[in-house]
């Protein structure tokens, strides 16, 4: 009999039984791992087929041409309900797209809490739930705001928010300060100590860094620190902790040239230096000013935001100006959890803080951090080829952010609806879990996929040029 490895040499598309059969006979053999574009739906098909334009090249290279050119810049630190345009004094904002009260995970319900606690609206969830139905206190989604917050996400009138102007095209981006670990309400939890850190970073932090930010002509340049940290082993989602240190060479002899007293800057400092997460704010209202820049351009079909509160996930798309794709969240099952923790214990993925994938950021370059390569498989193997993959549904790469770790591969920018649809491929999400119910904030963290559901939706509305 003839030895099978002699004669045969087999392409393999589909079952993969064929392939392990192969192999096992030490034949030559290739697994290609094929699926029919769009999940084989015709009308899918059909539509990338149709959206397949000159037209549509050139309105995705725009859009993520202005992501790039942007230039996001930290200009000023204000109350909230002065800084965010039609913010009305009795908003809650929160993260993700519209939801009721009863209809949020309890993470975020205990964020509202504890933001109408702190606002001296309400002493407890009875009183809360009194005013929510009366109307006194109103609930609304960020995204309507231009504002944007990690995790519950929650912005209340009188907390202050980092003001980001987009040097480039002139428009502007606000979020609150990262609170830190612990009973902080962007996880979910809080006690009595929160609630008095939220009033020391009203009344001693937020003025004392705009007094900060005035010795200075002009503000501080947020993706510039980003090119550099992304070099240093962050992807500034799950880790800004290099990034957080370049921000500290900065605003340190801002803070010491401002008229403030030198024990209330060595707290603003250490406050500062002990949270990794200190700059996340920072670039969550530089994303979200350069994504806001590049939406509204006809035939786009790259995604300029994505959003999550818990319950549901949420995409705009760049051209299709006024609507958003909303579908249930991605279960939990991917990330790495505390011990004693599993994904039956998770809320939903939660937060605005995707807006950092939008802008090609995050687990998007999740191979310029080698410390969260355990999110993808544990190497910097995995952590390459996770890129690799994100890029494959990009419209383009960013030069301006090119890993040394990744051996300065450009990171990818520009999700692209047709892409992922086509790859049956949705983009990774690097963020935290929390839990679903019972307070002790977060349980885990890794990564979440964007659910198919919303891009589906984007492509089917999309509209086709003439």
């Amino acid at each position: 009999m003839t030895d099978i490895s002699q004669i045969v040499s087999v392409v393999n598309i589909g079952l993969e039984s064929f392939y392990t059969e192969l192999t096992e006979q030490n034949a030559p053999a290739i697994q290609v791992d094929w699926r029919p574009p769009a999940g084989g739906d015709v009308g899918l098909i059909d539509k990338l087929a149709r959206l397949q334009r000159p037209e549509v090249e050139a309105a995705n290279a725009q859009t993520i041409a202005r992501m790039m050119d942007s230039r996001p810049l930290w200009t000023d630190v204000l109350p909230a309900i002065d800084a965010i345009p039609g913010m009305e004094g009795n908003h809650l904002l929160h993260s993700g797209p519209p939801i009721d009260f009863g209809d949020m995970c309890d993470p975020q319900q205990r964020a509202v809490e504890a933001a109408a606690i702190f606002e001296g609206w309400v002493s407890d969830r009875q009183g809360l739930m009194a005013k929510l139905k009366s109307g006194d206190i109103r609930l609304r989604p960020n995204y309507e705001f231009g504002s944007v917050g990690a995790m519950c996400g929650i912005i209340s009138p009188s907390m202050q928010v980092i003001v980001t102007d987009n040097a480039t095209y002139g428009n502007r981006s606000w979020s609150t300060f990262n609170e830190g670990k612990g009973n902080v309400i962007w996880m979910g939890t809080y006690n009595q100590g929160t609630i008095e850190r939220l009033r020391w970073m009203r009344d001693v932090l937020a003025p004392s860094l705009r007094a900060a930010l005035r010795t200075r002509g002009e503000g501080v340049d947020v993706f510039k620190i980003i090119a550099e940290g992304t070099s240093m082993g962050d992807e500034v989602h799950a880790r800004s902790a290099a990034c957080t240190l370049l921000l500290l060479r900065q605003l340190t002899p801002m803070l010491l040239a401002a008229d403030i007293e030198r024990g209330v800057v060595a707290r603003i400092i250490e406050f500062l230096g002990q949270n990794n997460h200190s700059f996340l704010s920072l670039t969550l209202t530089a994303c979200k000013a350069a994504a806001d820049a590049a939406h509204g351009i006809p035939h786009s079909t790259v995604v300029t935001a994505m959003s999550r509160n818990g319950v549901n996930f949420a995409l705009r798309v760049g051209g299709i100006p006024d609507e958003w794709f909303i579908a249930p969240t991605a279960p939990m099952d991917e990330a790495i959890y505390y011990s004693g923790y599993g994904p039956a214990d998770a809320a939903g993925d939660i937060g605005d803080s995707a807006i950092v994938e939008t802008a090609g950021l995050g687990g998007m370059i999740i191979g310029a951090a080698p410390s969260i390569s355990s999110f993808v498989g544990g190497s910097m193997q995995h952590a390459r080829q996770a890129m690799a993959a994100m890029r494959s549904i990009c419209a383009g790469v960013n030069p301006a952010f090119a890993p040394g770790a990744v051996d300065f591969t450009p990171a990818p920018v520009g999700i692209d609806i047709r892409k992922v649809v086509r790859l049956g491929l949705t983009p990774i999400i690097d963020t935290g879990v929390l839990h679903k119910a019972s307070g002790v904030g977060q349980i885990g963290t890794g990564i979440a996929r964007a659910p198919m559901a919303a891009f589906t939706k984007a492509l089917a509305a999309m509209p086709l040029p003439r």
